[in-house]
């Protein structure tokens, strides 16, 4: 068994210095599937990482756990021309334009999927996000099908897209945020299992454009609570608790795309 929607998704695109993965992750699922949708690869669609991850409390230096991006995402995320990604932090809506709903988007649910063969009979037809445990190995992979070492140390966890699956491989693909330089051209093959990859993903449902309403800008607590932030994060990642704070960086470029 085998899919591969790479062909659907947005170009490659790279988060910087920021610990923006939940967005990145969340909105490299969402693009492909509303052109799927749409049954359109040329479907034009550009969705503002930086709208989704300062909207929902993000923070570059500690991230963002999923729960709350995904929530934020059933309100709308406006257009990348909008909000445009800068990989830094800012207040909600701080900087974008006032008609913030012309081509914005929003989901209408979403829910998380720890089945393995309910994952890949969803990504036959549309893709998810999931969350992993980095690996230092992780960060040199350049192709093939990555699993992680013996006392390889985890550095970190982090948001991505799954695209696809082979079960000749025994891997996920999955579609990264650090720019094409990294790995298959910003993708890789994942062995099933490792690095707590499909221990949990989600599962998306877009629900098109939205009408114009008022939104009060939300003030993000992204300059506030880091050190409750930072110890939260720490205690989950020893005891390997739900409710992590998902940061891993890409300290190489600072460029969105």
């Amino acid at each position: 068994m085998y899919s591969d929607l790479r062909s659907w998704a947005s170009p490659i695109r790279n988060q910087g210095s920021c610990g923006s993965c939940t967005a990145f992750g969340t909105i490299g699922a969402w693009e492909p599937y509303l052109r799927i949708k749409e049954n359109n690869k040329s479907y034009p669609i550009d969705l503002s990482e930086r709208d989704l991850f300062s909207c929902a409390g993000g923070s570059c230096l500690f991230g963002s756990q999923m729960k709350p991006i995904l929530n934020r995402a059933l309100e709308g995320v406006c257009t990348e021309e909008c909000c445009p990604y800068d990989a830094k932090d800012h207040l909600c809506s701080q900087g974008c334009c006032e008609e913030w709903w012309v081509g914005a988007k929003k989901l209408i649910a979403w829910e998380r999927v720890t089945n393995t063969l309910n994952m890949k009979s969803i990504l036959d037809t549309v893709p998810l996000i999931t969350t992993m445990a980095v690996h230092q190995s992780f960060m040199n992979y350049k192709s093939g099908v990555y699993h992680s070492l013996e006392n390889d140390p985890v550095i970190g966890y982090h948001c991505i897209a799954v695209l696809g699956y082979s079960d000749e491989l025994g891997a996920w693909l999955i579609r990264n945020s650090w720019g094409i330089g990294w790995g298959m051209e910003g993708y890789a093959w994942v062995k099933y299992s490792d690095s707590e990859i499909d221990k949990e993903m989600y599962r998306i449902i877009p629900d098109g454009e939205i009408p114009p309403e008022p939104r009060p800008p939300i003030p993000s607590p992204c300059k506030l609570g880091n050190f409750i932030a930072k110890l939260i994060n720490l205690i989950a990642k020893l005891f390997r608790r739900k409710g992590r704070f998902y940061y891993l960086n890409n300290y190489k470029s600072n460029s969105k795309v």
